[in-house]
């Protein structure tokens, strides 16, 4: 059994970021890791300060080395089964039982994406969610949207600085007739039709087959994914839970705090949209403010 201050559940950007600042507090943190994080089908992080185009694996195993040089702080790699217990008594089960006073949740989302054969393949190469991360390297191509359950507005607009040539693939989802005139403008077409298919070399997309085997040529595609907690152990400790158009969050308060006492959240697990730099901001918060709670003086 392993007796620890903090137990962070989940070791990438979020987790780690936790994990330091209770180490440089010199308390006992232990961070349980399974190693499949959300970024893993990325090649690349962008605009991480000091990082930018590194692997997000590769930033991963640099701030948890960095992490492990403190003497106080531990790492288990496996699944975290269940967690019971309350404030100041945590049990966590897995690969190892580990006891801890405060829990800070880090395990992050998962993307779930349409069911079209070969999306999946191009998911983090040249199929994206957010430009912000992979506009630079994509654009000035044409470009692909793809609407799913509803017609991306926001993207619509969003992307007209990396891409002139913007194909909005209806895929069967009805449009307003507002919608249709914000949607008319140079540079941005709209294709009717379902999208069965994407064709792709090795995750490089060429285009897209529709119903009816119609072929729209593009080499790259945006669309919003919905997301959702990566492992059901929040809820089952009673977190309280934020539904949005793009998915389900934890409720967290400005000090990452969850609903449940001696409870935290970070990352991409207790905010709606997805951002590495913001994942490792939140875990700092999360961390520095986990420590004062031990100490009582979290307000």
């Amino acid at each position: 059994m392993i007796e620890a201050d903090v137990a962070v559940v989940g070791g990438s950007f979020a987790g780690v970021s936790a994990a330091i600042m209770l180490a440089r507090a010199r308390r006992r943190v232990v961070i349980i890791d399974e190693g499949a994080t959300r970024n893993r089908f990325a090649h690349a992080s962008h605009g991480f300060l000091g990082m930018d185009g590194a692997a997000p694996e590769a930033i991963r195993e640099k701030g948890l080395a960095e992490v492990l040089a403190y003497s106080t702080a531990r790492h288990v790699a496996g699944r975290v089964t269940a967690i019971r217990g309350s404030v100041g008594a945590f049990v966590l089960e897995g690969a190892e039982e580990i006891r801890a006073a405060r829990v800070i949740l880090a395990f992050g989302q998962r993307d779930r994406l349409p069911d079209i054969p070969g999306l999946a393949d191009c998911w983090g190469r040249t199929v994206a969610q957010c430009p912000y991360c992979h506009g630079y390297e994509l654009a000035d191509r044409t470009t692909g949207l793809l609407a799913w359950e509803a017609i991306p507005m926001h993207h619509a607009v969003h992307l007209s600085d990396w891409t002139d040539d913007l194909i909005l693939l209806e895929n069967g989802v009805a449009m307003t007739a507002d919608q249709a005139v914000q949607l008319s403008r140079p540079g941005l077409r709209r294709q009717a039709g379902r999208v069965v298919r994407v064709h792709h070399m090795q995750g490089a997309i060429d285009a897209v087959e529709l119903e009816g085997g119609e072929r729209v040529a593009m080499r790259a595609l945006y669309l919003v994914s919905w997301q959702e907690p990566a492992s059901d152990l929040a809820e089952a400790l009673g977190c309280k839970i934020v539904e949005t158009p793009m998915g389900r969050h934890l409720q967290v308060d400005d000090h990452q705090r969850t609903t449940v006492p001696g409870v935290f959240a970070a990352g991409d697990l207790a905010r709606p949209f997805p951002s590495a730099t913001q994942a490792a901001s939140t875990g700092n918060r999360a961390g520095a403010a986990c420590h004062q709670d031990l100490l009582g003086i979290l307000e």
